[in-house]
């Protein structure tokens, strides 16, 4: 092998190898408002607790829910007892839009706006009872 050739090899490998140890979905810096967020009780009749993480263009996480009273009213009339939930949204600066995903099978769609790091004005979107408001707000709320 010629010695240019020999470098433009070792050259290619510390190139392979260094897109090898460098990953597209390595850790980023958390967010502040990354960790738990939680519904008001009586606003809803749900009690919700997600543990969020929160990107630049995204938010999504998951938890758990607690249906105390016999419907949600917003759509959601099936939407008893207790179980998981997720959360999967699109983030732009403010606006939050994606849904959520109750272990039950109902999956409505969750549109909100980040308030002041600490409260998400959001609502579930339905066609038969218009926007049933459901905010979320970061930590654990009474």
């Amino acid at each position: 092998m010629t010695t240019l050739f020999r470098q433009f090899i070792a050259c290619g490998l510390s190139l392979v190898a260094a897109g090898a140890c460098s990953s597209p979905t390595a850790a980023t810096t958390p967010s502040p408002l990354d960790g738990v967020w939680s519904s008001h009780l009586p606003g809803s009749g749900v009690g919700v607790v997600l543990t969020l993480v929160w990107t630049p263009d995204s938010v999504h996480g998951a938890g758990t829910y607690d249906a105390v009273q016999s419907s949600l009213g917003c759509g959601g009339g099936t939407l008893q007892g207790s179980g998981n939930v997720t959360l999967r949204a699109a983030r732009s600066d403010t606006v939050i839009l994606g849904s959520m995903t109750f272990d039950n099978g109902w999956t409505p769609p969750y549109r909100g706006s980040l308030e002041n790091g600490s409260h998400i004005s959001g609502a579930f979107q339905s066609i038969d009872a218009g926007p049933c408001q459901f905010d979320l707000f970061h930590g654990l709320v009474p």
